[in-house]
């Protein structure tokens, strides 16, 4: 594996585990057991590196937000919209976790961020619509403008709204997949009102996403009471 490559999967690594503002260059250098010169001569900063897995990011987005080519939109496609949301979202959890601070600390990569918002919420107002046109969905044209928004309130805002009920001397814990993937519940939950043909399957999905999981509201804070005993 090239240097590069591996400077930047250590990179995410460590800020997936410990939350990018608690490790610097000199984190990542130690853990390579390299010198940070030689780091530095592949990426001269720290947010040159978080730029680089932005983008890497972005074009994951991108690909799996296509819609299919030659044919019409299935329920197994709408899962696999589902599914491809929860692995870039658990893969790149550390970019959501804070994101006001990350993409505040480079003005290039707030630029690039609203960018990738605009175009990631175009993109799934098409599935959305295209959902509607095969009987997926059951929605007006405002639903639609409403539901694409709510989820990607949802999407982008899960990570911190878990880490933010951590106490502050355990922020540097991780989120945990079952917990991060309630978030795909929630989006799901958003979308039921609206189901059309599928309405049943989607019903067996929302079964399959909560897992053992509570509906209770409360859930999420009960949750974490583990924490505050300590």
């Amino acid at each position: 594996m090239k240097t590069r490559d591996r400077i930047l999967n250590a990179s995410l690594r460590l800020f997936n585990e410990r939350g990018e503002r608690n490790v610097s260059t000199n984190h990542i250098a130690a853990e390579l057991g390299m010198s940070p010169g030689n780091l530095y001569y592949h990426f001269r900063n720290k947010q040159a590196l978080v730029a680089e897995l932005f983008n890497a990011y972005s074009m994951q987005v991108s690909e799996f937000l296509a819609l299919p080519q030659g044919r019409s939109l299935t329920f197994s496609d709408k899962v696999q919209y589902f599914e491809s949301i929860f692995e870039s979202m658990w893969e790149y959890r550390f970019f959501y976790r804070d994101l006001g601070h990350v993409i505040n600390e480079s003005e290039s990569l707030r630029h690039a961020y609203r960018q990738f918002s605009s175009k990631t919420v175009a993109s799934g107002k098409k599935i959305l619509l295209e959902m509607r046109d095969v009987g997926l969905l059951d929605a007006s044209d405002e639903d639609v403008d409403a539901l694409m928004l709510n989820i990607w309130v949802i999407v982008t805002s899960w990570p911190s709204v878990l880490q933010t009920l951590k106490p502050v001397d355990d922020q540097q814990s991780q989120v945990s997949r079952e917990q991060l993937r309630r978030g795909i519940y929630q989006v799901v939950c958003l979308i039921e009102p609206y189901a059309g043909d599928d309405k049943e399957a989607l019903k067996d999905l929302k079964i399959q996403y909560l897992g053992d999981q509570k509906v209770d509201p409360l859930w999420l804070f009960d949750e974490f009471a583990e924490y505050y005993k300590k």
